[in-house]
């Protein structure tokens, strides 16, 4: 796979795994330990986002957005797949 298929995948994909992570730190899933790391990683999260995405444009942001909807979209389907 391409170096610049493997960054698109991150780039569309983390925030959406940072989200999951905000949820779970507010459902009280994780131990204290676990939630400080959790809250690291959403940290750099956040970070790498905002600097592989501050100098894109717009079609760069709405790509990205894509992504977002169709990975959520898949782990849906996944989960409506399993429960029926």
């Amino acid at each position: 796979m391409k170096l610049s298929t493997k960054l698109i995948a991150i780039v569309g994909i983390l925030p959406v795994l940072g989200d999951f992570i905000e949820d779970l730190n507010d459902e009280k899933i994780f131990t204290k330990a676990i939630k400080m790391r959790a809250n690291h990683l959403l940290d750099e999260i956040r970070k790498s986002d905002k600097r592989l995405l501050d100098d894109a444009n717009q079609e760069i942001w709405n790509q990205q957005m894509d992504i977002q909807i169709a990975f959520r979209q898949w782990l849906k389907n996944a989960e409506d797949e399993n429960n029926g």
